[in-house]
């Protein structure tokens, strides 16, 4: 690669920050960030420039552009249709780095609360692998990115803004065991591969019998890892704890402290030490503002725009032995708040036979792209993008928040 041939790291968040290092170790200066983001845009990252899309009509057609976030298809066809003719992805470039050198510094305007945690390192290039295989993914084979397994509606701590939705459960309830396994094994009879399972609520360690659900996922030999997002307010015991000790599992855990509600973190930090089970933590400090249910009158295009630009769009979701495109619409649907779409909403039943064709649409649920690229749910949410207005993350209500009827 010649020096003189442009270099765009295309998004300016914690995949480019790594992609920046390992360039730089190979001696390529990346010239600047190109982001969506205009919170990001006309500042510095990693002491180069963040420039808007827009600002790529005036960079050479054979510049060196590296998709830096997981919006890989999205990305690659826009800048296809630019003209761009050397466009790649980052994964062999992040696996074959050694980050250990990296600096904590490097950031000068913009903060993305990045870590440089090795565990986290290698999970957020293992997730940027699993998004391009399942962009590349073709005919029987079929390459999973996320799972998000709902162990439980309650929750510790009741957030007026979680995008899950919690704050509206009147009376939450775990789910129930029997149907959650079966519906895990039926999904699995028809998934190759898959990243990572998330394990969530709620607050997943609410629930005593998690620890049947996670021997369960740790079982299947396509799954790579199995991530539990915890709040810090509860610290597992007995089986619970044990048998987070796999090699697989690891904890998420979200640090409240600026509400005073992680009230175990440090403890629970301790534990997983002694115990040597892997986490990663971080201090919530806002969220997007996507936990309201309310009818948003998007035209067809702003909707079809916020689903392909939705951070959640890649998840699947199974609640109650059904399997949804994104958490919002789960947990929508399942508190009847929204009209019922069955599109958006696939059944896993023992009595399912036809493997194949349960396959077939599990498969055209897991992309971005599709006869109708956005979901019933969408109409309902504020969304969850770059340009979606932050809240201060965990500020409680003292009860459940009513639910506006859209009748």
């Amino acid at each position: 690669m010649r020096k003189e041939i442009p270099v765009v790291l295309f998004g300016a968040g914690s995949l480019g920050k790594l992609a920046f290092f390992a360039l730089k170790e190979r001696g390529i200066d990346p010239n600047c960030f190109c982001d969506n983001d205009q919170k990001k845009q006309r500042k510095l990252y990693c002491g180069v420039p963040v420039i808007p899309p827009s600002e790529l009509a005036g960079i050479s057609r054979a510049a060196h552009v590296f998709i830096c976030n997981n919006y890989i298809e999205t990305v690659s066809d826009f800048l296809k249709q630019m003209g761009f003719t050397h466009v790649d992805d980052c994964v062999a470039l992040l696996e074959n780095t050694d980050f250990a050198k990296m600096s904590l510094e490097g950031s000068e305007e913009t903060d993305d609360g990045f870590e440089h945690n090795p565990l986290e390192i290698r999970r957020l290039i293992g997730l940027h692998k699993s998004t391009l295989a399942s962009v590349k993914t073709s005919g029987n084979y079929l390459d999973v990115k996320y799972i998000d397994v709902v162990v439980t509606e309650r929750c510790s701590m009741k957030c007026k803004d979680c995008a899950n939705l919690m704050q509206y459960y009147v009376n939450p309830k775990d789910s129930d065991m029997d149907l959650l396994l079966g519906s895990i094994d039926i999904l699995m009879r028809c998934i190759d591969h898959i990243c990572e399972f998330r394990v969530l609520g709620g607050e997943p360690f609410v629930n005593r019998q998690i620890h049947r659900v996670i021997d369960r996922l740790v079982s299947y030999d396509c799954a790579d890892s199995v991530v539990i997002y915890t709040n810090a307010t509860i610290i597992p015991r007995g089986e619970n704890l044990s048998c987070l000790k796999r090699k697989k599992v690891k904890l998420d855990i979200t640090n409240y402290v600026n509400v005073g509600e992680s009230r175990n973190h440090d403890k629970l930090v301790k534990t997983l030490e002694a115990e040597g089970i892997a986490y990663v933590t971080h201090v919530a400090t806002f969220w997007t503002d996507s936990g309201t249910i309310r009818h948003n009158w998007k035209t067809e295009s702003e909707l079809k725009t916020q689903f392909m630009n939705c951070c959640v769009g890649d998840v699947l979701n199974l609640l109650n032995g059904k399997l949804y495109r994104c958490p919002f619409s789960a947990n929508a649907h399942n508190l009847n708040a929204i009209p019922f779409n069955p599109d958006d909403i696939l059944e896993l039943k023992e009595e399912a036979e036809d493997l194949p064709a349960l396959k077939a649409k599990i498969a055209s649920m897991r992309g971005r792209q599709g006869k109708k690229p956005y979901l019933a749910a969408c109409a309902y949410c504020g969304g969850r993008d770059y340009s979606t207005p932050y809240v201060p993350a965990g500020v409680q209500t003292n009860k459940p928040i009513p639910i506006e009827s859209y009748k």
